[in-house]
C-alpha cells in the first residue's frame, strides 16, 4: 500500500512542479505565527488550517487539488518545523529530569526514552491514519490534498501536546 501510494506521489511531483511553475503559490506563514500568538494555550487547535485556508483564498488556483496539497504542505513544513523544536526542547527538559533522578538513586522509570518511544509511535500512527484517509478517495485526484490536510492537521495537534507539556515543566 505505502509503496503504491508513494510512487503515486513521487509521479505527481512533475504536476506540482508545473502548476507551482503555472500559478504562484501565496503561503504566508506568519498566518500561523499570528494565530497561535493572539490564542489561548486551549484554543490553539483552532489555528491548524488557517494558513493554509487563507493560501489557498490568495493563490488564483488555490481551489484546485494541486493548490489545495500545496498549500496543505507548506503548512505541515511549518507544523513539522515547530515539532521538531518542541521535541528536542522537551527532550532535553526529560533527559536533564531523569539525571536528576538518577542522582538521587531513585529508580523511576526514564522519561527521554518513554518520549522517544511515544513520538515514534506516534509517526507510525499518523502515516497508518493518514495512509486510511487516503483510501477513501479510491485513488482519485483527492488523494494527494487528502494526505497532505491529513498530515497538515495531526502534525499541528502532536506539536500542540508536545509545547503543552513543556509548558507544564515550566518551560
Amino acid at each position: 500500500m505505502y509503496k503504491s501510494f508513494f510512487c503515486a506521489v513521487l509521479a505527481a511531483f512533475p504536476l506540482t512542479a508545473q502548476a507551482d511553475e503555472a500559478f504562484p503559490i501565496h503561503y504566508d506563514g506568519q498566518v500561523l505565527d499570528r494565530c497561535l500568538a493572539n490564542t489561548v494555550p486551549e484554543a490553539r487547535r483552532d489555528c491548524i488550517g488557517k494558513a493554509a485556508d487563507a493560501c489557498m483564498q490568495a493563490t488564483p488556483e488555490g481551489a484546485s487539488n494541486a493548490g489545495m496539497g500545496l498549500c496543505a504542505g507548506f503548512e505541515h513544513d511549518d507544523w513539522d518545523a515547530r515539532l521538531n523544536a518542541a521535541y528536542q526542547s522537551l527532550m532535553a527538559v526529560e533527559k536533564a529530569q531523569d539525571a536528576d533522578m538518577a542522582d538521587l538513586g531513585s529508580s523511576v522509570p526514564q522519561m527521554a526514552p518513554a518520549l522517544q518511544e511515544m513520538q515514534r509511535a506516534w509517526i507510525a500512527y499518523r502515516d497508518a491514519a493518514c495512509t486510511y484517509e487516503v483510501s477513501q478517495w479510491g485513488g482519485g485526484t483527492g488523494s494527494g490534498p487528502a494526505w497532505a490536510f491529513c498530515t497538515m492537521q495531526m502534525t499541528g495537534e502532536q506539536t500542540l501536546v508536545l509545547l503543552a507539556r513543556l509548558a507544564d515543566k515550566g518551560q
